[in-house]
């Protein structure tokens, strides 16, 4: 099997010259006027496609619309990194519209999750590239203050190409470990529905991280089962739970099926370690995580460690 060669993104200095645009959702106009406020006084310039604040129906703009500002800003030679707005709903329309050889070819580097993870499935699948799942301009630097952990992990993932978290707390029953494998994941429902589309990278010998926002648990299985069913699951070496927020079982006439439940089964399922407490998902502490990039998960006890190398330019 010939080994998959990357496109990597170049690193990012500060101060940055930062693009920002909308893919998905409408925006909240004052949290992106705050978000891009925080950037500037830190230092940054900030260009924000004027498509950005359009209004079409859910999205920020048409379709084409969206597409059009996005790729005006990855036209400017002056931007290193491309960030989002927001997430939502939005990105499966334009993932065919999207000119993926001028994405790969840019050397930006882009960040987002949530709906972005559809972003960063098909630019490595479609693309070779190597992304990033982190924080957004609104929801992140614009609604409140930006929370620390994130900004720091945020722009030392960012400027280099190596980075590590240690001690994550997960009660996890596992022998100490050592795991080689390649980062990938985000959002589990956009993981999940773009199996079976040439945009669903096929990763072996994995290590898939999830995150989830607002489903029931027994939902959040049934995905989970999808993956499993596809022989996605199969091929990973390790699968971490990221934060599932406000996924709680809210149906009082059922039996009120819960997270612990899920974690339970999956590590009857799977042959690989299941983790939790991935600081990452729709919360303010988050990390930033390089979609793609070789990784060293170290197990220990109660704990994990991360590892992420060569993932920039």
């Amino acid at each position: 099997m010939v080994e998959r060669v990357l496109r990597l993104p170049r690193k990012v200095s500060e101060p940055a010259t930062i693009g920002v645009s909308c893919l998905s959702g409408r925006v909240d106009t004052a949290q992106l006027s705050r978000g891009v406020a925080h950037l500037r006084d830190s230092g940054h310039t900030v260009i924000v496609a004027r498509e950005t604040e359009h209004e079409w129906r859910y999205f920020a703009g048409t379709d084409e619309e969206r597409v059009a500002g996005f790729h005006r800003l990855l036209d400017d030679p002056t931007i290193g990194l491309m960030l989002q707005a927001r997430g939502g709903y939005g990105l499966t329309r334009l993932l065919h519209l999207i000119d993926w050889n001028r994405v790969a070819t840019s050397g930006k580097a882009f960040v987002g999750f949530s709906d972005f993870t559809a972003f960063n499935m098909a630019a490595y699948a479609n693309a070779n590239l190597l992304t990033y799942q982190g924080p957004m301009v609104g929801i992140d630097f614009g609604d409140g203050a930006p929370d620390g952990f994130m900004e720091q992990h945020f722009w030392l993932t960012l400027s280099r190409d190596t980075h590590r978290i240690d001690d994550i707390p997960s009660d996890h029953g596992y022998d100490p470990r050592r795991i080689e494998g390649r980062l990938w994941g985000g959002n589990l429902s956009l993981v999940a529905h773009l199996v079976g589309t040439p945009y669903f990278p096929a990763i072996d010998d994995g290590i898939l991280f999830v995150e989830e926002v607002g489903e029931e648990p027994y939902a959040v299985e049934r995905m989970f089962f999808q993956l499993h069913h596809a022989g996605v699951l199969a091929r990973q070496r390790a699968v971490i739970l990221a934060d599932f927020a406000d996924c709680e079982p809210k149906n009082t006439a059922r039996y009120p099926y819960a997270m612990d439940e899920v974690v339970e089964t999956l590590r009857k399922l799977l042959p690989v370690p299941v983790l939790t407490g991935l600081p990452f998902g729709h919360v303010a502490r988050k990390l930033t995580l390089p979609f793609g990039a070789p990784t060293t998960l170290t197990i220990g006890e109660g704990t994990y460690s991360l590892r992420f190398s060569n993932y920039a330019l």
